[in-house]
């Protein structure tokens, strides 16, 4: 296994989340909203430009934003990495339950900055901070 994984999602970056029946853009708010219905979890391939050939199955990923200052406000592992649609994507499966539970109480965008400085690039790597992280998860250690 490698990671954990930070993908950072933000309104500026003008990606869509690719649902069943809309594509809405990407934003903490609208993150919040499809994870609250659990459409969010029809969005299976999640774009990334980087470490594809690092992400293996069944890596943590941890989903940031520094929007409004939230920090880490989802997580997932990966299913696949798979090179779909022009571009490199994982395949996500989030985990509703650890997402909510963040979204409660997030790890703040200050100490994620912290660790990694700018996270603008999909996927960053998150091994070096590994128990830094694991310690401030609302669900405790692993």
């Amino acid at each position: 296994m490698a990671g954990p994984w930070l993908y950072a999602i933000s309104e500026r970056a003008g990606m869509y989340f690719e649902l069943k029946s809309k594509n809405p853009p990407v934003s903490a708010e609208s993150y919040e909203r499809l994870l609250k219905t659990g459409e969010l979890t029809q969005d299976k391939w999640w774009y990334i430009s980087q470490n594809w050939k690092n992400a293996q199955l069944n890596d943590e990923v941890f989903i940031y934003t520094g929007d409004d200052d939230r920090g880490i406000i989802g997580y997932g592992t990966i299913l696949g990495v798979k090179w779909r649609g022009g571009c490199w994507r994982i395949r996500l499966s989030l985990d509703i339950v650890k997402s909510r539970a963040l979204l409660r109480k997030p790890i703040p965008a200050k100490t994620v900055r912290r660790w990694v400085r700018f996270p603008r690039r999909n996927l960053t790597d998150m091994a070096r901070y590994k128990a830094q992280l694991i310690r401030l998860l609302p669900w405790g250690a692993k």
